[in-house]
């Protein structure tokens, strides 16, 4: 079995990485960054994104396993003391796979359109002044909304960003979307839904407007289109696999992360 060990290289790990690939070595396992079965992220749920788009023209041919390093995140259960531990559970095949479909954006403008993916959300954001946009979801206007932004996560997003507006923490393993607003304006004249829109997995939405000045972020990436035209957003077909011990649980994570 081939792996890789992706690490922040902003923040320190110690010998981690070291250590994962002197242990590795020893068990029979080959060291291939470019085109591992299993790729051992090092760090919190933000290094996690990272290797998620570093690898992600193989995502389908990889699994993603978290050693964590005192950080708080939802994808890993094991840390730096549990490195032979999950080896070894890897090795003896004891892991349960968790597959969660990622979100696609397609950025439109005059010449064409771009694609993005997200593991956690799609953010449609005007710095500068009111955003002003069009809001379809399949095929039906639901509200011209006039405010900060919007944010489309899926329910592994729903935990991050979309937390913090406020949004709704969805278990990670059901095939959902959430529309998010940030900052609405609401009077006499400006009215939207003004609250979060869990939609199913099949829906697409679609955003229009006056979008030139937005930013368009998708996880810890920016984008600033000065020609988008529309974004639509969807779940897409590619899937990300994350490797977890047997008595993982997304409650415990959850009261870990947020609750104690």
């Amino acid at each position: 079995m081939k792996i890789a060990v992706f690490v922040n290289k902003n923040k320190p790990t110690g010998d981690i990485e070291t250590s994962i690939i002197r242990e590795a070595l020893l068990l029979g396992y080959t060291i291939d960054n470019d085109h591992p079965d299993v790729v051992f992220f090092v760090g919190g749920d933000g290094t996690f994104l990272r290797a998620v788009h570093h690898y992600l023209a193989i995502l389908d041919k990889i699994k993603f396993l978290g050693i964590g390093n005192g950080n708080l995140g939802f994808f890993y259960d094991f840390h730096a003391e549990d490195i032979s531990k999950a080896l070894s559970a890897l090795k003896n095949d004891e892991l349960i796979l968790s597959s969660h479909s990622l979100l696609e954006g397609k950025l439109w403008h005059k010449a064409g359109f771009d694609t993005i993916y997200a593991v956690n959300e799609i953010r449609l954001e005007n710095p500068f002044h009111t955003l002003d946009c069009d809001v379809q979801i399949d095929d039906k206007h639901l509200e011209t909304y006039r405010g900060n932004g919007l944010v489309v996560s899926s329910s592994l997003g729903s935990s991050a960003y979309n937390k913090s507006l406020g949004g709704a923490v969805i278990q990670h393993n059901l095939s959902i979307m959430e529309l998010t607003e940030i900052a609405t304006i609401q009077n006499n004249f400006n009215r939207s839904l003004g609250s979060s829109l869990i939609l199913d997995g099949q829906a697409a939405i679609v955003l229009t407007g006056e979008l030139e000045t937005a930013l368009v972020g998708y996880d810890n990436n920016v984008i600033n289109d000065d020609h988008l035209l529309r974004l639509e957003i969807k779940q897409s077909s590619k899937v990300v696999t994350v490797l977890h011990s047997q008595d993982y649980s997304f409650i415990q994570s959850l009261s870990r992360s947020f609750v104690k």
